[in-house]
């Protein structure tokens, strides 16, 4: 916890700019969703709800509007259960999970905490050991859309910050052992990245022929991530391996997926 909390209180300055951008944002969904909500509107589907209007709609007019919405629709708390399923390996142990909180049912403001360990096989030749291990901390926006009663999709933005340490040890071979180190390893490491996220939800329901109405407040989940590096100094001589939340460091930008379950707050 002293790990993650450094993280974010060490903020650069690339950091505020991307904060001040995603606040920017953040009060321009709301504004815009806010006076949408002031318009008339038929049932939702994402919760099934009645309408504050009673406005007719027209025969064919799409139902998943935020009008009559309320600001606030509720908590989320969420689990990676895709990383659970790795902690049986020897070579990577993850940890992660997130609150969620959801304004007109449509906006989402995501926040996700996760700790990771990792320890490749063959991350450096000749390599005894080497272990990169660290806490990371993203938070982000999403905004939903359902294509039936208990299915939806969202797209969104996150900004991720990681604190981590790395060490290992080399066997070296040859007349001259001393000139390079057999071990190495660096200490409060920071990066920084930005994620483009798709992803789709479904509610969980108890029973073959439960209705709609009835449907639990646990909700399966996927999504896919586009992740690109903004702030990050690797070392020249034996390179870090991997950033904990972020990935491999071989490239500026990668990609990954992530299973998880969500259990709902209200309605």
């Amino acid at each position: 916890m002293k790990i993650l909390l450094f993280s974010f209180l060490s903020v650069s300055k690339s950091m505020k700019r991307y904060a001040c951008v995603a606040a920017t944002v953040l009060m321009v969904v709301l504004c815009y969703t806010w006076s949408s909500a002031q318009e008339p509107a038929t049932q939702d589907t994402l919760t099934g709800s009645q309408p504050v209007s009673t406005a007719e709609v027209r025969e064919g007019e799409p139902t998943d509007s935020i009008a009559g919405k309320k600001f606030f629709s509720g908590v989320e708390l969420m689990v990676d259960y895709g990383k659970l399923l790795l902690l049986w390996t020897k070579f990577e142990s993850k940890y992660a999970g997130g609150v969620n909180l959801r304004f007109f049912e449509r906006v989402v403001l995501s926040g996700e905490a996760g700790y990771s360990e990792l320890n490749p096989l063959k991350a450096y030749e000749d390599a005894l050991y080497y272990t990169v291990r660290g806490s990371y901390g993203r938070i982000g926006l999403d905004y939903y859309t359902s294509y039936d009663p208990s299915n939806f999709y969202y797209f969104g933005l996150r900004y991720g910050v990681s604190n981590f340490a790395d060490e290992g040890e080399i066997f070296i071979e040859g007349e001259n052992p001393g000139e390079l180190p057999d071990k190495f390893g660096s200490d409060g490491v920071t990066a920084s990245w930005m994620e483009i996220v798709l992803g789709t939800e479904t509610f969980l329901k108890i029973g073959k022929k439960l209705p709609v109405e009835k449907k639990t407040n646990f909700i399966l989940g996927w999504n896919f991530r586009v992740r690109i590096l903004t702030n990050f100094e690797n070392r020249d001589e034996f390179p870090i391996y991997s950033i904990p939340g972020y990935g491999r460091t071989f490239n500026n930008a990668t990609a990954a997926m992530s299973f998880y379950i969500k259990y709902r707050i209200g309605k």
